[in-house]
Parts: structure tokens; sequence; C-alpha cells
């Protein structure tokens, strides 16, 4: 995968990263009403965002690219399967229609989608803190 690239592992920048994340999923995202489903999937991607670049970071590698980071947690992470990985593609499409594009975010998605965005999340956790003990 030639956008995603070796460098030393950082314990610390790792640490910090999956402390915003749990801080987004305890504290941030309760504070949205659903019917603000933009707001509450801009925030599940990014605390997926930060999870897993937070895991690579522990594995000493980087990526400027999303695309890249969903291919690295494809290619080395046995917890995300091909479900997982669309759930997170998905989420990372819808996302960046509202960010780039003002697009409005389908209601049904977040509530077909958020138990296994929940599960995604949970997953990048469990790694991550494995990592950091």
């Amino acid at each position: 995968m030639k956008d995603i690239f070796r460098v030393s592992k950082d314990f610390s920048r790792a640490k910090d990263l999956f402390n915003k994340a749990k801080e987004r999923l305890n504290e941030i995202i309760p504070l949205f009403p659903k019917d603000k489903s933009y707001k509450i999937i801009e925030e599940y991607y990014e605390i997926v965002i930060q999870l897993a670049t937070s895991i690579m970071y522990l594995d000493g590698y980087k990526t400027l690219s999303h695309i890249g980071l969903i291919k690295y947690l494809s290619k080395n992470y046995k917890e995300f399967d091909n479900n997982k990985i669309k759930t997170v593609d998905s989420l990372r499409k819808i996302r960046h229609g509202i960010i780039y594009y003002g697009k409005e975010a389908e209601k049904e998605f977040l509530a077909n989608y958020e138990d296994s965005i929940k599960e995604v999340i949970h997953s990048l956790i469990k790694i991550a803190e494995s990592k950091l003990k």
C-alpha cells in the first residue's frame, strides 16, 4: 500500500488520539439531539479515524489517506470483516458529502447502522486498549 508508510511508533500520540476519541464518544455525541444525525455521523466518523490512527501509530505506521486507513484495518486486523469495512466506508462517504458538499445525511442511515458503527468503534477501542497497556 503506497499511501501507508513506516514511522517510529508513537505511544504518546496514540494515547492522545485514543483519549480524544473516547471523549467524543462519551461526552460529545450524547449532547446532540437525534434529529441532528449529520453531527452524530460526523462525530462517529472522527472517532473511527482517531482510533484507527491511534492503532497505526502504535504499530509504527502512518497514512494521510482515509481510504488508506480503512485498507490498513482490513488488511491487518481480522476483527474487520467485510461488513465492518463496508460500514466504515459508507460512513466515510456520507461524512464526505456532509462536510464537502453540504449534503443532508440520511436519517435512515443512522437509524439502520448506528449499532454497526458502535460495534466498529468497540472493536477499535478493544484493539487500541490492548496495545496501550
